[in-house]
């Protein structure tokens, strides 16, 4: 017979009193906690509801969230980064995220739609942001009403409900990067915490790249918060680590050959050099006739509150010492309006978080929080000193119920329609029409939003092209040999932008006639079917 090895009795007791400090340290950090956990529940909890209800129905469907969708559903089931020809558009870790969670709850086929289960990620991502936005209202020494504050600002403003409901990879980078702030104004000040800082940005710059230009802002943040005996160590390992995390990115273009610009192949290199020289510039907030003061100020149009809150409480904000890299994220975020580059209409999500933790943090400072402010209060006698922060506390408390009921009065207009409308989406209800009367082996031309339920849901084969691609994948022009339907909103064929834009789309529906109709106006959906006499040119 063959001994058999009993465990070490020590390895057993040093296993229980392990499991037994792991409990005692839960247990104490819920202790120490429970205030704000009380206090972030119900608020994370009325923010969810706003934010679910009327998602699926508002706002309108638009194109880059079906991109990004079709680009997660290929990750899961075709095991590549897009359905098409990758071209470095954006780095993939937002739609690996999507795809990641897909694997794990099932998530494309718990949805009628892919937008449905797109719905609920943003959903997840708000919540988080929420969550991370008290805790770093806190650990900026913000009160817990002023936390809490500041997370009703962004979560119930209309503008943000609006942009946060999209599919956006903004929404998906702003959890990562308040996440990476939060770290970074650790207490413990560890080694740890400023990894951590270090790979969330990583992780939000490889979500967007556009998160790279608040860079400066964290660097100022894990500076303030440095110990001066393991500085240099610190900075080091979470330099590198950060460092090591976005590397992957250029390495793997590396690997395919597609880091460097060569001619008809698709770069790494030559897609940045397009995004940020050749690209067509939207203008500068300055100029009252550009692209980017248009959309600033169609912004403005839903809610004008917080972003010009934010704008206005910059210079009492500079009075707070750790609010100073929160300022100057806001600040290079409205630069970036400034420049005259090409600015994405979806960027508004990048200003929200920052400009409700700049206004909160400006009436904490009015209000007289010391451990924020940077400065000290006049001299003066005793009755004077207890008399001021009473006058200034009830001062902040009228100006705070008088701005709640000018927010409430100005948001509820615009909430009631986000909360309230049910009607279908003319996509959604050409969707359906689609699959009901339509072989599965036509060739399609859609908008992006639904090519993943064609696909996934209703078998269509060979795979509907997706507009954008008709006339800009050297891949798609070469095998396309005819198109029989066109499924897209009539804003493709009524304005000059989209003419020009798609020529084969115009040129087909020269040649085709409207077999269904959804909805009206330029988001009105038209399905045409081709003539099989026609061929692309």
């Amino acid at each position: 017979m063959t001994a058999v090895d009993l465990p070490d009795l020590t390895d057993i007791r040093e296993g229980l009193s392990l499991r037994r400090q792991v409990r005692i340290t839960a247990w104490e950090w819920c202790r120490r906690h429970a205030a704000s956990i009380c206090l972030l529940v119900p608020l994370l909890v009325l923010v969810g509801a706003v934010h679910a209800i009327g998602m699926w129905s508002f706002p309108r469907w638009v194109d880059d969230p079906g991109t990004y969708l079709s680009q997660a559903w290929s990750f899961q089931h075709q095991h590549a980064l897009s359905p098409y020809s990758y071209i470095y558009d954006h780095a993939p870790a937002g739609w690996i995220q999507l795809s990641l969670w897909s694997m794990l709850t099932n998530g494309f086929n718990r949805h009628d739609s892919a937008i449905g289960f797109g719905n609920e990620c943003m959903l997840i991502a708000k919540l988080a942001s929420c969550a991370l936005l008290y805790a770093l209202g806190r650990r900026l020494q913000f009160s817990r009403f002023g936390a809490a504050a500041t997370v009703l600002l962004f979560g119930l403003c209309p503008l943000e409900l609006m942009y946060s409901r999209w599919t956006f990879l903004d929404n998906l980078v702003t959890p990562w990067l308040l996440l990476s702030f939060v770290l970074a104004a650790s207490p413990r000040r560890s080694i740890l915490a400023a990894t951590g800082a270090a790979l969330s940005f990583a992780m939000a710059a490889l979500t967007k790249e556009t998160a790279l230009v608040v860079f400066p802002a964290l660097v100022w943040a894990m500076a303030q918060n440095l110990d001066r005996r393991n500085r240099a160590y610190v900075t080091a390992v979470a330099g590198f680590s950060g460092l090591l995390l976005m590397a992957m990115y250029p390495l793997y273009a590396l690997y395919k050959g597609e880091l460097l610009e060569r001619p008809g192949q698709n770069s790494l290199l030559g897609t940045a050099k397009w995004q940020l020289v050749e690209r067509e510039s939207s203008g500068s907030l300055l100029d009252p006739g550009s692209s980017t003061a248009h959309t600033v100020g169609q912004w403005l149009g839903i809610d004008r509150y917080l972003l010009l809150a934010g704008l206005a409480a910059i210079p009492i904000a500079l009075l707070g010492r750790r609010l100073r890299p929160a300022v100057l994220a806001l600040v290079i975020q409205w630069l970036v309006l400034v420049r005259g580059g090409y600015v994405p209409f979806m960027h508004v999500v990048n200003l929200m978080p920052w400009s409700a933790l700049v206004a909160v943090g400006a009436v904490e400072l009015v209000a007289g929080n010391r451990r924020l402010a940077t400065f000290r209060p006049l001299a003066g006698g005793r009755r004077w000193r207890r008399l001021v922060p009473r006058l200034r506390a009830v001062a902040t408390g009228l100006a705070a119920v008088c701005l709640a009921a000018v927010l409430v009065g100005s948001w509820a207009p615009e909430l009631r329609p986000m909360l309230q409308q049910r009607q279908e989406s003319p996509l959604w209800s050409a969707t359906q029409w689609l699959a009901n009367n339509v072989p599965r082996d036509r060739v399609l031309v859609v908008h992006d939003s639904i090519w993943t339920d064609l696909v996934h849901h209703y078998g269509f084969d060979p795979q509907p092209i997706i507009v954008y691609k008709l006339d800009t994948d050297p891949a798609v022009r070469e095998q396309l040999r005819r198109i029989d339907y066109l499924v897209l909103p009539n804003w493709y064929y009524a304005t000059p932008a989209g003419v020009a834009k798609y020529p084969t789309v115009t040129e087909a529906r020269k040649h085709a006639v409207a077999v269904a109709r959804f909805g009206s106006g330029d988001d009105g959906v038209q399905v045409y079917r081709v003539s099989r006499y026609w061929r692309p040119g």
